[in-house]
């Protein structure tokens, strides 16, 4: 009996303060998150979006031929 009574004592506890550390079962999303600008990244000059990632500039470079950049 005084086991039992023991082990119900131990089990109250641990669920109390579970409860009060605020363990919770759910995910809760952050209220703010920073956005920092990625300026490692090489851009254009002109463009207005910012830097191109290094994916994008492999696209540009191999879509654009190079007759469309030609002067003459």
């Amino acid at each position: 009996m005084r086991k039992l009574c023991a082990i119900t004592t131990a089990g109250i506890f641990l669920l109390l303060s579970a409860g009060l550390t605020g363990c919770t079962a759910e995910y809760k999303a952050p209220e703010a998150v920073e956005i920092r600008p990625m300026t490692q990244l090489n851009s254009r000059p002109d463009s207005m979006y910012g830097p191109v990632s290094p994916v994008m500039q492999d696209v540009y470079d191999r879509s654009i031929s190079a007759e469309v950049y030609s002067t003459e």
